[in-house]
């Protein structure tokens, strides 16, 4: 399905002054039913710590964005692609199918995958929760290009607490990885029949 021609790629964070209309733009995701619509908060505490941070253009109206992110929060070699993935109200539809949704995949992720290769990143990689939504991960993996190759475990997502991995069932995340060298990716890992088994009785994951 084709993409429209119109769309402007521009990283914020080259081009600051997209900063603002970004910031402007993400304050009225408080007023979304999108269940992680929390994360968005204080995101101007959080938009200088990206790498790369992607939005896409169309007509002057920002569609969606995404970024390029580390933080600390990863081993030093890694980034994470297409975090706070989110598309704005007037850029979606009712069917996954619609070409918007296929902007991370077929813009945002391979913009941000050379971004990382400049950087002199090892590996790029990018999640998505809930371990019932593998098979839909696998669609979206299908459509990349560069196509990442998708992990047989978990790769816990979140910052370590006192040190310690963190162990909410959320943070254990599907993971699709694309490498530009034969470095280690060391995310902590749990395989899918110890998930299942830890946390069958947790209401999020059911």
């Amino acid at each position: 399905m084709a993409i429209e021609s119109n769309l402007i790629v521009i990283d914020v964070i080259q081009n600051k002054e997209w900063q603002e209309p970004l910031l402007n733009a993400i304050a009225t995701i408080k007023d979304d039913t999108h269940h992680n619509a929390g994360n968005y908060a204080a995101f101007n505490d959080r938009i200088q710590q990206y790498d790369c941070l992607t939005i896409l253009v169309n007509n002057g109206v920002i569609e969606a964005f995404s970024g390029l992110y580390n933080a600390g929060i990863y081993p030093s070699n890694t980034v994470r692609a297409l975090d706070r993935t989110y598309y704005f109200n007037h850029a979606k539809h009712d069917s996954s199918f619609q070409p918007q949704y296929r902007y991370a995949t077929q813009i945002m992720w391979p913009y941000q995958v050379e971004r990382a290769r400049e950087l002199g990143y090892s590996s790029v990689f990018f999640s998505m929760q809930n371990i019932k939504k593998r098979r839909a991960f696998e669609t979206v993996v299908a459509r990349c290009d560069p196509k990442p190759t998708i992990l047989p475990t978990l790769g816990n997502t979140c910052r370590l607490v006192n040190g310690e991995v963190n162990q909410d069932a959320l943070c254990w995340q599907n993971i699709a990885l694309y490498k530009f060298t034969q470095d280690d990716f060391e995310l902590p890992m749990l395989e899918l029949e110890e998930y299942e088994q830890r946390y069958k009785d947790t209401p999020s994951i059911r």
